[in-house]
């Protein structure tokens, strides 16, 4: 196993350096298997009268390792950059009022146990599959050998205790290819996805298009914190959705559709690379229990996107159980982009309207990786 690295907010120190409402895609599920089945962020912003007045609130940023994507070119799948930025604008977030939020960033977690993460209030994940590879890529899943599936008694005690957490008020946020645990080979942790998201990604269903996005809120969700201060947006994302669940599930909410004129995917009846509107995110509150399957975050300077920045940081707050300042969380953080701007598929048909991405003025890209401080 690989030693776990932890880092706080004190130790953290980065380098200078027209909306429609769309039917949601549910896929039926036969009955017995729904049975079994860095822009502007990190900052405690709170003042310090209201901070007295409840208990913090612990959010924790777990990385998986980078296996997937150029590691010379960069840009993608930068798991750990891309939450260091999203844990840089919560500290620097300026307009979060009655609380005082604490963040946490582990690197590579491989803990079978729920002790280096019992006293978060959300876990907010990116990595890729857990079946990715057989190394420890997802934060909370570890790999089933070839051909196993079922996990051994110390992981499933292990499942267990992180679900105690979970139903007592422990948010849980996975981004990006993270939502994949393979529910072919690992019911379990697909049952564990369908209890804490009521949805979960299937093989031969689920997709994964990439190219330019447009984003819409939907307009009968506008209401819900996550929204707050979010407008319609147009970035370059490869987006996991087309999600499985249980059709007119109570406790989620459709919050967002994507379509996009031009991808490296296609789908059954329109014309090869259009994704016509689908829904991409929702956000599932059943009792105590919050939790978010976003399937975006693939290229790192999607962050430099105002509005799908503020749509990730909503999330993230919501998720902790904070209430979303009515115009979105806003931050004074700076260092938005960790990693250069990666120029992969920018040939693809771009929206009307799309604007180029680019660091802001006096922003400049660090040299050196982001280090992280070993654990005291």
């Amino acid at each position: 196993m690989r030693p776990i690295k932890i880092m706080t907010n004190d130790k953290l120190k980065l380098p200078k350096t027209g909306s429609r409402d769309v039917p949601r895609q549910s896929y039926k599920m036969p009955a017995a298997l729904l049975v079994a089945v860095v822009f502007a962020c990190f900052s405690h912003g709170t003042s310090q009268a209201y901070a007295q007045e409840q208990k913090p609130k612990v959010i924790y940023f777990l990385s998986g390792i980078r296996d997937h994507a150029s590691p010379t070119v960069g840009g993608r799948h930068e798991v750990a950059k891309d939450l260091l930025v999203l844990q840089d604008c919560i500290n620097k977030a300026y307009n979060i009022k009655g609380v005082k939020i604490i963040t946490k960033f582990i690197d590579a977690r491989s803990a079978l146990d729920v002790e280096d993460i019992k006293d978060a209030d959300a876990l907010i994940v990116e990595s890729s599959s857990a079946t990715s590879s057989q190394k420890r890529t997802h934060p909370l899943f570890p790999p089933l050998p070839p051909g196993e599936k079922k996990y051994d008694q110390k992981t499933l005690d292990y499942l267990s205790q992180l679900d105690a957490l979970h139903k007592a008020g422990m948010g849980i946020m996975i981004l990006h290819w993270g939502i994949d645990v393979n529910n072919e080979q690992n019911p379990t942790a697909r049952d564990y996805y369908l209890s804490w998201f009521g949805e979960t990604a299937m093989e031969g269903y689920t997709q994964n298009p990439l190219g330019f996005w447009i984003v819409t809120p939907i307009e009968s969700a506008k209401k819900h914190p996550i929204l707050n201060g979010v407008h319609r947006w147009i970035y370059k994302d490869e987006i996991f959705s087309r999600l499985v669940g249980n059709p007119g599930n109570p406790y989620l909410t459709d919050l967002l559709i994507g379509e996009s004129p031009e991808t490296n995917q296609s789908e059954a009846g329109s014309p090869k690379g259009v994704i016509g509107p689908r829904g991409i995110a929702s956000a599932y509150e059943k009792g105590n229990t919050r939790g978010i399957l976003w399937g975006g975050m693939d290229f790192h300077s999607a962050l430099l996107n105002d509005d799908y920045r503020r749509f990730v940081l909503n999330a993230i707050v919501w998720t902790a159980g904070i209430k979303v300042p009515a115009g979105g969380v806003k931050t004074t953080a700076t260092q938005l982009q960790l990693a250069p701007i990666n120029k992969t598929y920018d040939n693809t048909k771009k929206p009307d309207g799309y604007v180029e991405v680019k660091l802001p003025d006096g922003v400049t890209i660090p040299p050196t990786q982001v280090q992280v401080p070993p654990t005291h």
